[in-house]
């Protein structure tokens, strides 16, 4: 990723409130730090235009810095009341505030916003009385028009960053829209490569094993009962979803036979949360294709499901030749990138996917979901 690449993933990150940010911290500084300069030039040209003394000594010399450091206080408000908020309020109304698309919106960040910029005024004029020995920040605050100013000028720019940001909503929701149809159209040319794979299988058993010829068409038959019916559909369930791998890897099964091992572990309490279709197949078939095939005495996959503060983890794990190892075909990158996009489109940055290496030797790839309503647990 380029720097211009991550600087505006930081910029649109800054939108969405977060427990776990994943950009670097010198590139959110960064924004701050623009900001900064953006709020003490608006309040040094407005306040020297005022008093019809811009561009002279002593608006450089005295009114630029009192204006920087007083920028500097209300951006740190910003900084740490925003990141304290994050921190400290749960999940589930982060997850609440991020899928607000009307005026809860608009009314929730302008108030936090000139809260913030209340108080780093208050703190910015005390600093500069502190430094320069000035002694205006109590008459300031005492005067009504002061605070009339300066509620009509954040009210003014919370308005028109509302727009900008409704403006981009917008963008983001159609975006998300033209996503999942092309996912959508991704998704049902997979599905009849599967079939139709199965289907050769079952008739290269016929001449020469009928028994279990017959076993892999009963067990396909489980795997389509199980599976059509969801993927036609934007939304399943992950007792559904758990269902579909179950009929998957005995099919798998019955082709590797004792070489493959599998567990599957669902909480009965997590099996009614949904989630978009065909998310962790794609992982179980990589790490059986590229993981446990090409060992000689195969390994174990197992598929679990847990929540982890106001998250649902769906991990796949293996013991087989790990990340580092050759692939043997293609494949493995676009059925990751199609489910980053997915979890992209349906809950934007705060779902993932993350691949790991395990300690006692093969890969865990693990899909982090958002829980709209967390569903009371013991944490791992």
């Amino acid at each position: 990723m380029t720097f211009t690449e991550e600087f505006s993933q930081a910029l649109r990150h800054q939108r969405v409130l977060m427990k776990h940010r994943s950009d670097r911290l010198a590139v959110r500084l960064l924004i701050y730090l623009i900001w900064l300069l953006a709020f003490a030039a608006l309040f040094s040209i407005g306040f020297g235009l005022r008093n019809g003394r811009i561009g002279s000594e002593h608006w450089w010399r005295t009114d630029v810095p009192a204006h920087l450091l007083i920028s500097t206080c209300v951006t740190a408000c910003f900084f740490f009341v925003f990141r304290g908020f994050e921190k400290l309020a749960p999940q589930g109304w982060l997850d609440a505030i991020a899928g607000w698309r009307d005026w809860r919106a608009g009314v929730f960040y302008t108030a936090l916003s000139v809260a913030c910029s209340a108080l780093g005024m208050v703190l910015g004029l005390a600093a500069v009385d502190g430094v320069w020995l000035t002694q205006i920040t109590a008459p300031l605050l005492a005067k009504p028009a002061f605070w009339a100013e300066f509620l009509g000028i954040s009210v003014v720019i919370s308005f028109f960053i509302g727009l900008r940001y409704r403006a981009r909503w917008k963008h983001e929701v159609m975006q998300a829209r033209v996503t999942e149809a092309q996912l959508k159209l991704l998704q049902g040319q997979i599905e009849p490569h599967f079939l139709f794979n199965t289907l050769a299988n079952v008739q290269s058993l016929i001449d020469f094993d009928p028994p279990r010829a017959k076993l892999m068409l009963e067990r396909f038959t489980d795997y389509l009962r199980a599976s059509l019916g969801q993927l036609r559909g934007d939304s399943t369930t992950l007792a559904q979803e758990f269902a579909m791998l179950e009929a998957y890897l005995a099919l798998m099964q019955l082709r590797m036979g004792e070489r493959l091992r599998v567990e599957l572990r669902l909480p009965a309490e997590l099996g009614a949360i949904e989630l978009p279709p065909l998310l962790a197949q794609p992982l179980v078939e990589n790490a059986i294709h590229h993981g446990l095939e090409p060992k000689i005495e195969g390994g174990t996959v197992a598929v679990t499901a847990r929540q982890v503060g106001g998250q649902l983890w769906i991990e796949v794990e293996d013991d087989g030749q790990g990340l580092d190892a050759p692939k043997r075909r293609g494949g493995n990158g676009l059925a990751l990138g199609n489910i980053r996009a997915r979890l992209a489109a349906r809950y934007g940055p705060a779902a993932g996917l993350e691949l790991l290496p395990r300690d006692a030797g093969g890969t865990l790839a693990r899909i982090k979901i958002p829980l709209q309503t967390p569903t009371p647990c013991r944490q791992p």
